[in-house]
């Protein structure tokens, strides 16, 4: 069954980060070949090593969510990590520890200013 978006949330560990519009998870696994002479002209692979990154974008918060988006911020800056969930409802959700590699503030004249967040992932990623 299909669900909306409009119950997600980003935490930083219990607290929700405020002001997010929408994340984004992306989820790899390398491959590393193992064709060889017997594999009668098929390309054949093994899984590698997994790896995990998110991003989140938003109205920029930074100045009263102190433990959200405040919270991002000084752990770019402080180059400590995060423990990031990343609730697709009330129900479904992803756990993870991550850095964070980029925070992007975007101000125009004409528009609310923006706020986005890259991280990545550092360990396992859990699902519930």
């Amino acid at each position: 069954m299909a669900i909306t978006g409009k119950s997600g949330l980003v935490k930083i560990g219990t607290n929700t980060v405020t002001e997010i519009q929408n994340w984004k998870l992306d989820l790899e696994a390398d491959l590393k070949e193992t064709t060889n002479f017997s594999s009668n002209g098929w390309k054949t692979q093994i899984a590698g090593i997994k790896s995990w990154s998110a991003s989140a974008e938003g109205t920029w918060n930074v100045s009263s969510d102190t433990n959200g988006q405040k919270a991002l911020q000084d752990a770019l800056l402080n180059g400590t990590t995060v423990s990031l969930e990343l609730n697709v409802n009330g129900t479904n959700k992803y756990t993870g520890t991550a850095y964070i590699k980029k925070i992007s503030i975007d101000e125009q004249v004409d528009d609310a200013v923006k706020f986005s967040v890259d991280l990545e992932g550092t360990g396992a990623l859990s699902y519930a």
